[in-house]
């Protein structure tokens, strides 16, 4: 059986690393011949960190299906489309924004008053912050610590490019818009690696509806209303019980799932 793994805030609690409990599972999990894909808003470079190396070999999902590692090759799935990264790059600049751009393996960031995503940037310094103009594979952009006044202007300009939007706001009142192509997102993604194969997802946030919506059977990890009413099962973020979870659904018959 395929699962399918949301990090942060799924199986990843403080952005550094995965509890024991879980690690434990996920490896008692592959020695049942399961096979783990993990599926992150994170770029490969950064969702790399966090996996054992065992763990390191399964299919990676990074940048909310904008790139990929299979067989340990890195591959961008579809960029955003360079007239519209221009279009981005000019707004970064009109309105002197904070943002985080992702090539294929470095980036460029402008983050000038913290932010909870700064620590998860290249936390293994694997790579380098290169000047935005040198981003020639823009997988993903998130356009960071928006006024109110600012998120409501840019996304009435995003909405008219050829993009795919997430947004989330930060506990100070600021928001952020994730940026990736047109229909892009997890599922569409693990769509292409899995073809019709039934598979279990474990989520927690709103760029892991898709993923859930079509799963087999799908565990929400917190309290994310729209994740819990499409789901089969509702964790609390405790890393005893969601190993436990693991435990029980991969020793079940996958004909005893109710699908």
């Amino acid at each position: 059986m395929l699962f399918v793994f949301d990090l942060d805030g799924t199986i990843c609690f403080d952005g550094k690393q995965i509890p024991s409990e879980i690690q434990t599972a996920l490896n008692e999990l592959m020695a049942q011949g399961h096979q783990p894909i993990f599926a992150s808003a994170r770029p490969i470079r950064d969702l790399l960190p966090l996996l054992t190396d065992t763990l390191k070999n399964a299919f990676l999902i990074g940048g909310n299906g904008s790139i990929t590692q299979v067989n340990q090759q890195i591959q961008a799935n579809c960029p955003i489309a360079q007239d519209d990264f221009h279009q981005i790059k000019q707004w970064i600049n009109e309105f002197n924004l904070d943002y985080l751009a992702d090539d294929i393996w470095h980036y460029s960031k402008r983050i000038r008053q913290p932010h909870s995503i700064e620590h998860k940037i290249d936390s293994a310094k694997l790579a380098e912050n290169r000047p935005l103009f040198e981003i020639s594979h823009p997988i993903k952009t998130i356009l960071l610590n928006l006024t109110e006044e600012h998120y409501i202007q840019l996304k009435s300009k995003l909405v008219e490019l050829n993009v795919n939007l997430i947004e989330h706001s930060e506990p100070n009142g600021l928001y952020n818009i994730d940026i990736t192509a047109k229909n892009i997102n997890k599922y569409s993604t693990l769509l292409n690696l899995i073809g019709k194969q039934l598979y279990i997802a474990f989520g927690n946030d709103m760029n892991d509806i898709e993923l859930l919506k079509h799963a087999a059977y799908s565990v929400c990890v917190g309290d994310f209303e729209p994740l819990q009413t499409i789901s089969a099962a509702q964790l609390t973020p405790n890393p005893q019980l969601i190993a436990e979870k693991i435990r029980q659904l991969s020793s079940e018959n996958q004909a005893k799932f109710d699908l």
